[in-house]
């Protein structure tokens, strides 16, 4: 995390749900959630995906 409102997350393969509470990413090793609110993907390529909002919480599965 850059900071509560700026997450860069790397090593994505597939984004699995992108609304403006949550935000689901397949990693090669599981996926990642990302909840909160007004949450947007700003830029994604190369695996890396930059996403700006209010971030409330982190889960790995």
């Amino acid at each position: 995390m850059l900071s509560r409102s700026k997450m860069m997350i790397s090593g994505v393969k597939n984004v699995l749900l992108s609304s403006d509470s949550a935000l689901k990413f397949r990693l090669s090793s599981g996926s990642l959630t990302v909840n909160g609110s007004d949450l947007q993907i700003v830029e994604i390529g190369g695996g890396d995906v930059y996403v700006k909002g209010v971030v409330g919480g982190v889960q790995f599965e």
